[in-house]
């Protein structure tokens, strides 16, 4: 008698030790490094996770403003095998950022225009200056238009993701 309830807890000590270690590494895949070199977007794109439509003098508005906030720029089609606004969509919905997005066309109209020649282009822009961008016409950034954590590491490698 005594030889099966050893047997009995010591199945169940097992088992929640397996479910505890299932969980932890689930989790660690999960967690983000954070490091000095971040930076917060401005409080008001962390918000819902949604693209925000603007327009070319809303940029230079916001530029003029000095913030910090993510710009998308788009073209009315997409060449790559998953459209990338869907794998930005996937962060942004995890994170509640705000993104905002603008044509491609009417993103010619912008001082930017200097910079990122072509689209699609994600844009992190600190204090009304570009940071970093994704370059479209580089094979180096094609797994960020395509991989949700690729472009998440990416993405938290400049801005603080909050959850």
């Amino acid at each position: 008698m005594k030889n099966k309830k050893v047997w009995i807890i010591g199945g169940i000590v097992l088992l929640l030790i397996g479910i505890l270690v299932v969980f932890y590494l689930i989790n660690k895949e999960d967690k983000l490094e954070i490091n000095e070199n971040q930076f917060v977007l401005d409080s008001e794109y962390y918000n819902k996770g949604e693209y925000i439509q603007i327009d070319s003098d809303k940029v230079k508005e916001l530029v003029d403003n000095k913030k910090t906030f993510l710009l998308f720029t788009y073209n009315n089609y997409c060449n790559f095998p998953v459209p990338c606004d869907s794998i930005f969509q996937e962060v942004m919905d995890k994170y509640k950022i705000d993104v905002l997005k603008i044509p491609f066309d009417k993103f010619k109209d912008t001082d930017f225009y200097e910079t990122v020649k072509f689209a699609p282009s994600l844009m992190i822009i600190k204090e009304g200056k570009i940071i970093d961008y994704l370059k479209a016409d580089e094979d180096g950034d094609m797994d960020k238009y395509q991989d949700v954590k690729a472009f998440r590491n990416w993405l938290n490698s400049y801005i603080v993701l909050k959850k």
